[in-house]
């Protein structure tokens, strides 16, 4: 019998410090992003070579597989604009706003530079200004469907609050009963 709890009070400690280690990577990605922010606040922030955004507009939706749709995490990586090629989906900055859009045309300016054509896969038309390699954000390599809305919450207070209060609570509960029973 003393043996199964044993077994028991060992299992739970591991769960703990499996949460407190999923809680402090979710914290040191948090805390990068926002010192990253803070210090280049033109460009979307990246962590571990990912820029991860949230798609805000129906721009991209549609039956494509790489489609984008409201709601979902589009997860950018950093690419030399010479890998890029028509069809691939890019992020860009445009008039301080991030914008996800296919690439329709490669052009070459006179400097020598990359000049893009780009078009939302649900818009009519092409965009109207070609984006240049210095506004480029990266190439999209993946989304999280729905994982855009969930980040969107946690941003608000009562995500924020059910993020880091009830895994704080939960484990100063476990603290307590945990003494209780010692």
């Amino acid at each position: 019998m003393a043996a199964a709890l044993k077994r028991g009070k060992c299992a739970a400690q591991a769960f703990v410090i499996l949460i407190c280690i999923i809680l402090c990577f979710a914290l040191a990605c948090n805390l990068t992003f926002i010192v990253k922010g803070a210090l280049s606040p033109e460009r979307p922030p990246s962590v571990l070579g990912l820029t991860p955004m949230v798609v805000l507009s129906g721009s991209m939706s549609g039956q494509a597989e790489d489609s984008l749709e409201v709601g979902d995490l589009a997860l950018i990586r950093r690419v030399e604009p010479d890998t890029l090629k028509v069809g691939d989906v890019v992020a860009y900055m445009s008039g301080g706003s991030a914008v996800t859009h296919r690439i329709t045309a490669i052009e070459t300016a006179e400097d020598g530079s990359l000049l893009f054509t780009t078009k939302g896969d649900a818009n009519n038309a092409e965009d109207t200004e070609k984006v240049p390699e210095g506004s480029l954000i990266g190439l999209c390599t993946g989304r999280l469907a729905g994982a855009g809305d969930f980040l969107l919450f946690l941003r608000s207070p009562l995500g924020l609050a059910l993020f880091a209060g009830l895994p704080l609570a939960a484990l100063l509960g476990w603290e307590l009963l945990s003494r209780r029973r010692a």
